[in-house]
């Protein structure tokens, strides 16, 4: 991300929501913030950047969509990483859920970006304390946008300005009223294949450290032997585009190493869903294409024992 506003990744994940909540049937969430979050410039420039990495043939079919709105929404649905976007977001919020009917009064969103859980809070959140964890210059992009759209945040909502890169999750949850007696739940989504391995330790044993047994995070990661080589010339293209947008991919992790690293860190991995798992629990007989990807994983631990 720049230094002066939020990443590009995260303006696109929101936009992704909100395609996939107009367009596709059956929804797996129902999330058109992004439609409102993110700006008609953004949109604009985004637009541009489509028709300018699309080959001809794609850039005449785009062209023929007749709007800014259809190309961008054509784009979108067609990128490798749309499906993954809309996942995560509904098993992360189906795991909160169990969570919250065990008992579970804090959830912090680490890494929360365009993330709008926050105003559209289900019935079964509304008792539960809600951090947003995030970069200062983003969360302050992301406030301004709610102002501007007039979205009174709940009560119950508590923005925490952080630059992991600078402070330990720990530090950061010592100071921000979160309870370490009690049991949290802790999504970190779309985040960790963009820092070095040890800033993602780092983060995981905060998570264990801070929080109190019993407590669980749901996070996304890429498979480390996928970036270490054999990569398809698609994702090399991928690769370098987010290169270029200043935020490249660092690091994975390897999903047969997986349990025993968290273990070291204080958490028992509790599953560890692939594409073939992913797309087997929320795309069975779709008919719309969506697909979970081929290199993301979703992983949820628990502090403590399993």
């Amino acid at each position: 991300m720049t230094e002066g506003g939020p990443s590009r990744t995260a303006l696109t994940a929101a936009l992704m929501r909100a395609v996939h909540t107009r367009l596709d049937r059956p929804r797996l969430i129902d999330d058109s913030w992004g439609d409102r979050l993110v700006s008609a410039a953004e949109k604009a420039a985004l637009y541009v950047r489509i028709l300018e990495g699309a080959d001809p043939e794609a850039k005449a079919r785009f062209e023929r969509l007749g709007s800014q709105q259809a190309v961008i929404d054509a784009a979108l649905r067609a990128h490798d990483t749309y499906g993954g976007v809309v996942i995560r977001s509904r098993s992360a919020e189906d795991a909160l859920e169990r969570a919250v009917a065990r008992g579970v009064r804090q959830y912090v969103v680490v890494g929360a970006g365009f993330d709008s859980f926050i105003v559209r809070q289900p019935v079964f959140a509304r008792d539960v304390d809600i951090y947003e964890i995030d970069h200062p210059a983003s969360q302050a992009m992301k406030r301004q946008r709610l102002d501007e759209c007039a979205v009174a945040v709940p009560p119950n909502v508590h923005f925490v300005p952080a630059d992991l890169s600078r402070e330990s999750l720990s530090s950061v949850l010592a100071r921000c009223g979160f309870s370490g007696s009690l049991p949290a739940f802790f999504s970190w989504l779309g985040v960790t294949i963009y820092l070095p391995r040890e800033a993602n330790l780092t983060t995981l044993r905060g998570v264990a450290t801070s929080s109190a047994p019993g407590s669980e995070v749901v996070f996304t990661y890429t498979d480390q032997r996928v970036l270490d080589g054999g990569r398809s010339a698609k994702l090399e293209k991928m690769r370098a585009d987010r290169a270029a947008q200043g935020e490249p991919w660092l690091s994975g992790f390897d999903p047969t190493t997986l349990a025993s690293e968290l273990g070291g860190l204080g958490l028992a991995l509790l599953e560890d869903l692939g594409s073939a798992e992913l797309k087997e629990r929320y795309c069975a007989g779709r008919t719309d294409g969506l697909s979970p990807g081929r290199i993301g994983h979703i992983a949820r631990a628990r502090v403590g024992s399993a």
